[in-house]
């Protein structure tokens, strides 16, 4: 009973002192960049709240449009961009219309076209008007070490088409 007691005791002890180690995340896939993208643009259509959007991008997100004329980057300047976005644009569609993914490792490069239909306010016009669009993006992403969650890293606008709305419009 004692040396029973003993090699618990010891064992117990071994035990405690091995380094708890989690299991490695799953290898990257298509699925998953397609998944985050999908959740991104719901998050966005619904206007979530800023708080739900932040865990997507990585703390030093860099965001590119072709009506800036400087880069973004950085959670804040993300903000702070959002906000704006939020009193320009409503009743909003993103769907994705085509996808191209390249796996690497940890990190993911997706190539889309985004059809991105809205209802758009200019400060001081008497009314919004109804526009759509195909947005050409390159989106980066990168597996989050902390988390395990993929977080996009860089997201770059090449361009604006309009196109005729097929979700909505009707005046």
């Amino acid at each position: 009973m004692r040396f029973t007691t003993l090699l618990l005791l010891v064992a117990a002890t071994l035990f405690q002192s091995l380094p708890l180690s989690a299991e490695p995340p799953p290898p990257l896939n298509e699925d998953m960049v397609r998944n985050t993208l999908l959740s991104w643009f719901r998050q966005t259509n619904d206007h979530r709240p800023l708080e739900e959007l932040l865990p997507y991008l990585d703390d030093q997100i860099e965001m590119f449009y072709p009506d800036r004329p400087e880069p973004f980057q950085g959670k804040d300047a993300f903000a702070d961009w959002y906000r704006k976005a939020l009193l320009r644009y409503f009743d909003e569609t993103h769907h994705l219309e085509a996808l191209a993914i390249r796996i690497d490792g940890d990190t993911a490069a997706a190539d889309l076209i985004v059809r991105w239909e809205r209802r758009e306010w200019e400060p001081g016009a008497a009314r919004s008007r109804y526009t759509a669009s195909l947005s050409y993006q390159d989106v980066v992403f990168r597996r989050d070490p902390a988390t395990g969650r993929l977080t996009i890293t860089k997201k770059i606008v090449k361009k604006f088409e309009p196109t005729a709305p097929i979700f909505g419009g009707a005046e």
